[in-house]
């Protein structure tokens, strides 16, 4: 019996958001597994970021990237970054800008990912942390 038993659809588990709190001018990463059975992982990954005070969803915003653009290989199971500088910007990550800088604020990141066939990955989501005020 195989341990690793992968689906048609995609499948994403968050593995982890660091840092737990992040000041200005942080770099914030996210890492997700993503698997699936015939490994056409290579359509899209729609990211979404999210920002909360408390439970209530202030900001939503949302990419859409190519993955053979990323250059994600044809496997079964691939690992996933999402890196983002918050409140500062560095040329080789995105900006988070909180334009609320006044309270800490939470935020997250989600994910979808579609394969080749056209299959979507449920929706999943990081836990929150903290956007320090400044």
């Amino acid at each position: 019996c195989s341990k690793d038993k992968f689906k048609t659809v995609p499948q994403v588990s968050i593995e982890s958001i660091t840092p737990d709190e992040a000041v200005n001018g942080a770099i914030i990463e996210m890492t997700a597994t993503v698997t699936d059975q015939e490994g056409d992982l290579q359509d899209s990954v729609i990211v979404v970021r999210k920002r909360f005070n408390g439970d209530t969803e202030l900001t939503v915003d949302s990419t859409r990237l190519s993955l053979k653009g990323l250059g994600v290989p044809n496997k079964q199971k691939i690992e996933l970054r999402v890196t983002v500088s918050y409140g500062r910007l560095f040329p080789e990550y995105a900006l988070f800008q909180d334009l609320e800088r006044n309270f800490d604020r939470d935020f997250s990141i989600g994910l979808v990912v579609m394969d080749n066939a056209g299959n979507r990955s449920e929706y999943v989501e990081s836990k929150k942390i903290v956007l320090k005020k400044f």
